[in-house]
């Protein structure tokens, strides 16, 4: 079969590799559709520490094409998507519900091989069918959704709540579009102005670009998600926020930031992190079939999995938003 092989940091190559055999309690997948993630780029760059080579990509749908032995409930040409976000179901974080933060799990696309290949094996309880009459280029955004459905439990938006979303990449119009289905008041922040016109399609109120004088809006927002995983972005959200505010924090800036707290402590903040997502995707499906959230727009390119390897090089393009690669 066809697939993108990591070899080493900045080197992707599409090779020729064995069809993978799917084992006990695994599927083999006929991928249709993936997903090009910021955490795709991160692996690139080779951050993530792991071994390669290794084959990337970890949001996907597709058709189940083999049952390993042992599987039960799911049949052949049934269609799918994925969490790639394996935990090991025994340690005591999986037993209280909170296998995201399992220490052991085993990311699909970073530490075994992912889904920009023509097939993939995934394990069985961690394929989702997908609803009838929701569209591929819809369902591959299940991943990055559930991922917005988990921050919207961790901070809750109520109504009238004055909300700022910082970055308005993928999962930062993901995130506002949730907290507007909440009644929120949203206002976008991006230095990018195409990215804030996507957030203003898609329902944004206000927004904050990269010629507004951001001290004018500081001490302004209830609930606030950082999602850019900028450098300095958690230390602007801070100063964004109004007295008892709740921060949510998504993005990963790669190493600790200096923070005010100061300004924490004598404004009350809450600082939440949230991290993927635990077993939110069969209401991100519903959600995604209901048509509430809107994906058409964040949809900038689709790729083969020859282009892949540009794209990752020009990832950080401010005209791009969400690429999808069609197997």
């Amino acid at each position: 079969m066809k697939a993108v092989v990591l070899i080493e940091p900045g080197n992707i190559q599409v090779k020729d590799v064995p069809l993978p055999e799917p084992g006990p309690g695994q599927v083999r997948l006929q991928v249709t559709l993936a997903g090009i993630c910021g955490s795709d780029h991160t692996l690139y760059h080779g951050k993530f520490g792991v071994p390669m080579p290794v084959i990337p990509g970890h949001e996907a749908v597709g058709r189940i094409e083999k049952l390993g032995p042992g599987v039960s409930g799911l049949s052949a040409g049934q269609r799918v998507t994925i969490q790639p976000n394996v935990s090991c179901g025994t340690c005591p974080l999986c037993a209280a519900g909170r296998k995201n933060l399992c220490p052991s799990k085993t990311r699909l696309g970073v530490d075994a091989n992912g889904v920009f290949a023509e097939y993939a094996t995934v394990p069985a309880d961690y394929v989702w069918p997908v609803p009838d009459g929701l569209e591929d280029e819809v369902a591959v955004f299940t991943e990055p959704l559930a991922v917005a459905v988990h921050a919207m439990k961790i901070a809750s938006p109520q109504k009238g709540d004055r909300a700022l979303i910082f970055g308005a990449g993928v999962m930062g119009l993901l995130v506002q579009q949730m907290a507007a289905l909440s009644g929120a008041e949203v206002t976008a922040c991006d230095l990018s102005e195409s990215r804030l016109g996507v957030a203003k399609q898609l329902g944004a109120v206000h927004t904050i670009g990269s010629t507004d004088p951001i001290e004018s809006f500081f001490g302004q927002f209830d609930l606030l998600y950082e999602t850019s995983g900028a450098a300095v972005a958690l230390e602007q959200v801070i100063r964004l926020a109004a007295p008892r505010a709740t921060i949510a924090v998504l993005g990963l800036p790669g190493k600790d930031q200096p923070i005010p707290v100061d300004m924490v402590v004598r404004k009350e903040l809450q600082i939440k992190g949230s991290l993927i997502y635990t077993d939110e995707f069969p209401e991100t499906l519903e959600i995604l079939k209901s048509g509430r959230i809107q994906t058409e727009a964040m949809t900038t390119e689709k790729v083969s999995l020859e282009e892949v390897d540009r794209v990752l090089r020009d990832f950080t393009s401010p005209n791009r938003i969400k690429m999808l690669v069609e197997v």
